[in-house]
């Protein structure tokens, strides 16, 4: 039995609904690419915690030590989302005005700076959240994706603005989010294959240098690329604050 063509029309997307979401992506890749110096310097300080790991990171010394250094790079990964919410605030910094490189990292880490304490907070929920169930945790990070770019101030304001919004526009939060994870696990594979060797009972110097190899490329990698799914979350923040 065919749908009638009222029906298939109804569950089709309206083309306005298209046109925007191609118009956020499109803008987003925009105010990425022409802030990409000041949005990389504070996808760094973001993610400085991992910055730091991976700075002082030894050469494992025996096969086991090689081991857990493979554990930490995709530890690394595993929690680089915390940092790329922080991200989101200063990202949003940048949107809706044409900024100079050095107003753009000003305001940036100002606005980075207020995120640090709602982002905390929110993370700490999704922590709660994840223990219970992971479908909760992965819910509250959706909902809570947009803490940092919320213009509000004072502890919870940030946090439900970014709940309010993100039920508005939940499909595309939720598919952001999606990809910024997405993002996270690809890099943590594209540095493991290009990086790391086979481990054997006995690894070669050169095989114990290419684990701390790939835990730095993963971290590169969050660092250069955070900034791309951040500036989305922050552009769709702008411009549900706007409609």
């Amino acid at each position: 039995m065919s749908a009638s063509p009222s029906s298939v029309s109804d569950a089709a997307p309206p083309p306005e609904a298209t046109t925007a979401d191609r118009g956020l992506v499109a803008t987003a890749i925009r105010t990425w690419l022409r802030y990409v110096i000041p949005l990389t310097l504070l996808s760094a300080i973001a993610l400085s915690p991992l910055v730091i790991i991976a700075l002082t990171l030894r050469v494992p010394g025996n096969a086991g030590q090689a081991v857990t250094t493979r554990g930490l790079g995709w530890a690394l990964v595993g929690v680089a989302w915390l940092g790329q919410l922080i991200l989101v605030g200063g990202a949003a910094a940048m949107t809706g005005a044409r900024l100079s490189q050095r107003q753009a990292l000003t305001r940036g880490c100002t606005q980075l700076a207020r995120a640090v304490v709602p982002c905390v907070v929110a993370a700490a929920a999704i922590a709660l959240g994840s223990l219970a169930l992971v479908v909760p945790g992965v819910l509250l990070l959706v909902l809570l994706s947009l803490t940092g770019a919320s213009p509000d101030r004072g502890l919870p304001a940030p946090l439900r603005d970014s709940i309010a919004v993100a039920r508005r526009h939940l499909p595309a939060v939720a598919i952001t989010v999606a990809a910024m994870l997405a993002l996270d696990a690809a890099i943590g594979i594209i540095a493991y294959r290009a990086s790391a060797m086979p481990l054997g009972r006995a690894p070669t110097p050169a095989q114990l240098l290419a684990i701390r190899t790939f835990v730095r490329a993963v971290v590169l990698g969050l660092v250069v690329l955070s900034p791309l799914p951040a500036m989305l979350l922050a552009t769709l923040r702008h411009r549900a604050g706007r409609a």
